[in-house]
């Protein structure tokens, strides 16, 4: 079989761009938000708090924290003070054991709270620890704790 010239040079062109062809790619990405969450709930102690003199150590909150960040998660607590207008403040320490475990010790109230290594939920009971003294001014003592949630 004889090829024309002009079929000689177009299947020429043909194989030439098949095989010259420029190259390019796509480029994908994507973005995961995280899912970070704390929930607080006030026991029915945190309203009524025993303001008698000596050392007190009482759970005052179940939490619920979540995230999705294959590391784990971090939380802090504020340590404060129970005031009240003109009265003397009593200062509380703030710790957390897992959830359903005994109270804490005293020496446990360091700032070190509890976290998880792995994305998925920790529910935790928060204690405070403070002492009210013996002779403590009457009246209606408040505080609050600061819960902070952070992906490791």
């Amino acid at each position: 079989m004889k090829l024309s010239l002009k079929a000689f040079l177009f299947a020429s062109l043909l194989s030439s761009v098949a095989v010259a062809a420029p190259t390019d790619s796509v480029i994908l990405g994507g973005n995961v938000a995280s899912s970070l969450t704390i929930e607080a709930t006030p026991t029915a102690a945190a309203s009524a708090l025993p303001l008698s003199g000596g050392l007190k150590i009482v759970k005052v909150g179940d939490t619920l924290m979540s995230t999705n960040n294959e590391q784990g998660l971090s939380v802090t607590a504020s340590n404060g003070s129970l005031t009240k207008d003109g009265g003397t403040s009593i200062a509380f320490l703030t710790t957390t054991v897992v959830d359903g475990a005994a109270a804490p010790a005293l020496a446990v109230f360091d700032d070190v709270l509890l976290g998880t290594s792995a994305a998925g939920e920790l529910a935790q009971d928060l204690y405070i620890m403070y002492t009210p003294a013996a002779l403590q001014d009457p009246g209606d003592y408040a505080g609050v704790i600061n819960l902070v949630v952070t992906d490791n």
